[in-house]
């Protein structure tokens, strides 16, 4: 898991009042890691009693949608913030919104162990205010498939390499990966290890993304974060960090919730 303690799909578009997956103030710096202010503006970060634990993505003006393991059940859901529309952690940024989360859902199959269903929906105290630094991003249509090889971006605030927290002073990070099969990264998995090769250690419902050099990957603190794919001009919520081994290894590539599986179930909860 990468929380504080460790592609082309076909667009949904959303009839209403609110677009998705369109900055409005986007100015990309191709390669870079430092992003730019409303360049992902539906970068949210879940805080716990102030302190960031997991990323995740607004995908509605009152839903987020986060790591199943970033909520123990032992802790109390008023314990938790959603903070949006910022592009650093410092408590004292002048931009962006800091809202309560009224209650989480965890998918219906979801495993203590994060292995399987690791999604969470949050369901805000309110409704927020959408900005040109907070835009929900666009959810993909069930059943559709990413496609190995394809370009995509992961960001997020946590750790630039384990064990070493990103300051708060350093902007929210992104990297450009390739998106994986799982069964390819089933197959990357088992390599230097005595699991059986019958046995999946990467399920189908997740996909993953990264290099087989590794070198670049999400880490911890990343966690829930948004993996977003570009079509025809508008972002796609592809995957959800969920977990890895280390950090940005060879042959370890991140691995990610499969958003498009768990479609139904999302927009069933946002009445879409």
């Amino acid at each position: 898991m990468r929380g504080s303690s460790c592609l082309w799909v076909l667009l949904l578009l959303v009839p209403g009042e609110w677009d998705c997956g369109q900055p409005r103030m986007s100015n990309r710096i191709v390669g870079g890691r430092d992003a730019q202010d409303g360049e992902w503006p539906w970068q949210a970060s879940i805080q716990h009693r102030g302190v960031h634990v997991c990323g995740g993505s607004l995908i509605a003006p009152q839903w987020v949608l986060t790591a199943g393991h970033c909520f123990p059940r032992s802790v109390l859901v008023a314990q938790y913030r959603v903070r949006l529309g910022v592009l650093r952690l410092d408590p004292t940024s002048l931009h962006g919104l800091l809202v309560p989360v009224w209650r989480v859902l965890l998918s219906p199959d979801y495993s203590e162990d994060a292995a399987r269903g690791d999604l969470a929906l949050l369901q805000l105290r309110h409704p927020v205010t959408l900005s040109a630094r907070v835009q929900p991003v666009c959810l993909p249509r069930s059943r559709s498939r990413p496609h190995a090889g394809s370009s995509c971006w992961v960001t997020g605030w946590g750790s630039l390499r384990p064990g070493v927290p990103l300051p708060e002073w350093r902007p929210l990070q992104g990297v450009r990966v390739p998106l994986l099969d799982s069964r390819t990264c089933d197959r990357l998995y088992h390599m230097d290890t005595d699991v059986p090769k019958t046995e999946r250690i990467v399920l189908p419902e997740n996909l993953c993304a990264g290099y087989l050099e590794g070198h670049k990957d999400a880490c911890q603190g990343d966690s829930g974060g948004p993996l977003t794919c570009m079509q025809s001009g508008r972002w796609v919520l592809v995957g959800v960090v969920s977990w890895g081994k280390g950090c940005a290894l060879p042959n370890r590539p991140g691995v990610y919730t499969n958003v498009a599986k768990y479609s139904p179930w999302i927009r069933a909860h946002l009445s879409l």
